[in-house]
């Protein structure tokens, strides 16, 4: 209910409990890992073809945000674009440095 609420600031709080201090002492971080999610709706996508290459899933802008939603956006989007890809292939587009204008 707080819009100045940072999760960030309270897992490192949690994490720093005594209690859970405890489990944690003497650990090492394997790996850490964060994601910046890409909102703004359909007027935000940017352009999805450049010469030898595709935009595609999060990179692109596909992700519903109220669910916090993109799996099912980022396959779909890649499924199109690898048939895009496909389909310029076999026209021979790629070999001219054209970009993939299908995906779109």
């Amino acid at each position: 209910k707080n819009p100045y609420l940072n999760p960030y600031r309270e897992f490192q709080r949690w994490k720093h409990h005594p209690e859970i201090a405890k489990q944690l002492e003497g650990g090492t971080c394997v790996q850490y890992g964060a994601r910046c999610l890409n909102e703004g709706g359909f007027q935000s996508i940017p352009k999805l073809t450049f010469p030898g290459g595709v935009l595609t899933g999060c990179s692109a802008g596909f992700l519903n945000v109220p669910k916090i939603k993109g799996t099912h956006t980022a396959m779909k989007s890649g499924m199109v674009a690898a048939e895009s890809i496909f389909e310029s292939l076999k026209e021979e587009y790629e070999q001219q440095g054209n970009e993939v204008a299908a995906y779109q």
